[in-house]
């Protein structure tokens, strides 16, 4: 039984990784041409290649449950039509049997989705930003440090963290006299900029002047200019871009100040529900083994499952974004769309197979 688990299994995994290949190559060149057009005042083409790059995992993050639609389709749709399944079933293999290995094969391909989204997607994302900024704006560096360096008349500002509705965290100035000596120093662990002005919040201040130091504290100060906001756009961390924990704790942040978290609380929970889909897409190609269909062309197999595929795209895309029009719960409008696939799929099995074939599987 285990060398049939490992031949099903390769064979999946060979056509998910080709489908995936191909989907990747073709999104890719798609943002290349989008990029080539924005070459210019320091943005080469070498850069824009580079900034392509670096994007490729989230690439793979995003395509990655239509390629394992697509890419199971075919492996089983390959193995019946040669009949190997049939010659599986003829040994003793069940439906039901079938049906777990290519489940265990979806656990592979769930945490690597996982493990992509979480850690390689949102650092690429971040570094392929970083390269558009240091070439769109010789004021903003982030090379080489924990955050941003920006460049104000004769301040050096430097900050941690900087989230969209321009708010930025953990905050250190410095700013200089004609004679490149240090005259201040400030710290301040939170900025919002509203109604045109920033509001800095706890503030500790360091004065050099006359060779006496002087350090002082305050609660909150008003700054009529304190951070470029032309380069607030290219600073900013965008859900996308953030880790599970990231996402959490800013969700936590904008509730705790009764600020709109709907867009990032339904990126966290999407940091589960696409690994999951992920699965979900096994279940789904399941009437592709069928004995009635057998007869069908490879090429059509293949037509259906880009059709498939590209309509469960769009059908999640539409549910997740609808969410937030009706004002649904984020974590009901992730998880929506999988409930409903994961009924279809049962409703597949049964209409195909019949109840035994569905109650086995749920008791193994």
């Amino acid at each position: 039984m285990k060398i049939l688990d490992k031949y099903i299994a390769k064979q999946l995994l060979l056509y998910i990784f080709t489908v995936l290949s191909f989907l990747v190559i073709v999104v890719t060149l798609l943002d290349f041409i989008d990029e080539i057009k924005k070459i210019g005042y320091g943005y080469s083409i070498l850069l824009a290649f580079l900034h392509v790059l670096l994007n490729t995992p989230q690439n793979i993050y995003e395509v990655l449950p239509i390629a394992t639609l697509m890419g199971s389709l075919i492996g089983l749709s390959k193995l019946s039509s040669t009949n190997e399944l049939n010659a599986a079933k003829s040994s003793g293999v069940s439906f039901s049997q079938i049906i777990i290995i290519t489940i265990k094969t979806g656990m592979f391909i769930v945490i690597l989705t996982f493990l992509i989204g979480e850690f390689l997607a949102p650092k690429g994302q971040q570094l392929a930003n970083e390269i558009k900024n240091l070439s769109q704006s010789t004021r903003l560096s982030m090379k080489n440090t924990d955050g941003i360096w920006i460049k104000s008349h004769d301040s050096f500002i430097h900050i941690a963290k900087v989230y969209p509705d321009k708010i930025v965290q953990e905050i250190s100035l410095y700013r200089f006299n004609e004679k490149q000596q240090l005259m201040e120093s400030l710290y301040a662990e939170e900025g919002i900029y509203k109604d045109g002005k920033w509001i800095i919040k706890n503030i500790t201040s360091t004065s050099f002047k006359n060779e006496i130091i002087e350090i002082s504290n305050e609660e909150s100060a008003i700054f009529d200019e304190f951070i470029d906001l032309d380069l607030f756009d290219i600073m900013v961390v965008k859900p996308e871009q953030m880790t599970i924990m990231q996402l959490k704790k800013y969700t936590q942040y904008l509730n705790d100040n009764s600020m709109e978290s709907k867009n990032y609380e339904l990126a966290y929970w999407s940091k589960f529900t696409i690994p999951l889909s992920c699965l979900i897409m096994f279940l789904l190609t399941t009437p592709f083994v069928h004995s009635n269909i057998r007869s069908a062309s490879f090429g059509q197999r293949i037509f259906i499952g880009m059709l498939v595929g590209i309509t469960l795209f769009l059908f999640n895309q539409t549910i997740s974004k609808l969410s937030i029009i009706l004002d649904i719960p984020p974590v009901v409008g992730s998880f929506l769309p999988i409930f409903i696939l994961l009924g279809l799929s049962f409703y597949i099995i049964y209409r195909f197979y019949g109840l035994n074939t569905l109650l086995k599987l749920f008791s193994k």
